[in-house]
């Protein structure tokens, strides 16, 4: 029997509302609107709802407050896109779970500097993530500070100079040494290893031609750093990531989306999944 996973909507009820409000309204053709949508999620985060999302998530407040709540809103779409994602409304209930976690994190490390591309908060994301899960009930979670401590470190210094010389990204090289440290802390395939490397991952891949990741992993990198128990995850949040820019461009939403999809056939084969 596959152990219950804390669900998004038992911590956040009012968020989980909001955005499948919102799903519904863009399904109909209520929302049409970006600008429209922009208001009511400025309608939504009152100061308390801030606060009680900061308690489940902490760096919540800080993501929010970067550049005039651009992310906020990102991460919001992509809730919403989720909850419009055939993949999600397919699943069961623990890759539901791990899917609403896995949104909710994938952004909180994200700093937006002079509008620059912050390659580095994939892995920022995750050492937040990996932080505030065990609080949130996810079975077999506990683990010594000290260790988690190291763990962090170890991912932070996890850069190196990007290849034009603008900034850091993501050193892939530590990455195989980096998820077996974590397995080791949680457990291969438990539920917050899984939704920690999720977030880490998430500028990994190439999956839209438009919109390369410096910090893309080499073909040969893959089968090292994918585990077939996260693709479903990854897959199913970098469709929603992707279609979150597109909620209301039906044309360019189809073509990532099967730009997407056809990613993950060439993971899959590389993974064995």
């Amino acid at each position: 029997m596959e152990p219950i996973l804390p669900r998004l909507e038992d911590h956040l009820p009012d968020l989980v509302d909001h955005v499948r409000g919102l799903a519904a309204d863009i399904e109909t053709g209520e929302l049409q609107r970006n600008d429209e949508l922009v208001q009511r999620n400025r309608d939504f985060y009152t100061s308390g709802r801030m606060v009680a999302i900061e308690s489940v998530a902490p760096g919540w407040q800080h993501m929010a407050a970067q550049a005039d709540g651009a992310t906020l809103h990102h991460v919001t779409q992509v809730l919403i896109a989720l909850h419009l994602l055939p993949e999600y409304r397919q699943a069961g209930q623990p890759l539901q779970s791990l899917l609403e976690w896995t949104v909710l994190h994938h952004d909180l490390g994200k700093q937006v500097i002079g509008g620059q591309r912050d390659a580095l908060h994939a892995f920022r994301s995750a050492t937040m993530a990996v932080r505030s899960l065990p609080r949130l009930g996810f079975p077999g979670s506990a683990v010594n500070p000290e260790a988690l401590d190291h763990w962090t470190r170890r991912v932070l210094d996890a850069s190196v100079a990007a290849p034009d010389g603008k900034g850091l990204i993501q050193d892939n090289r530590q990455l195989p040494g980096i998820l077996d440290g974590l397995e080791q802390l949680f457990g291969a395939g438990s539920a917050v290893a899984l939704i920690v490397q999720g977030v880490m991952l998430h500028q990994s891949l190439n999956v839209v031609p438009e919109w390369p990741n410096p910090g893309s992993l080499a073909a040969a990198e893959i089968p090292r750093c994918i585990r077939p128990a996260l693709v479903p995850v990854l897959e199913g949040l970098m469709l929603a990531d992707s279609d979150a820019w597109q909620l209301f461009e039906p044309v360019s939403k189809t073509r990532y989306r099967n730009s997407t999809l056809a990613a993950f056939v060439a993971v899959r084969r590389a993974v064995g999944g």
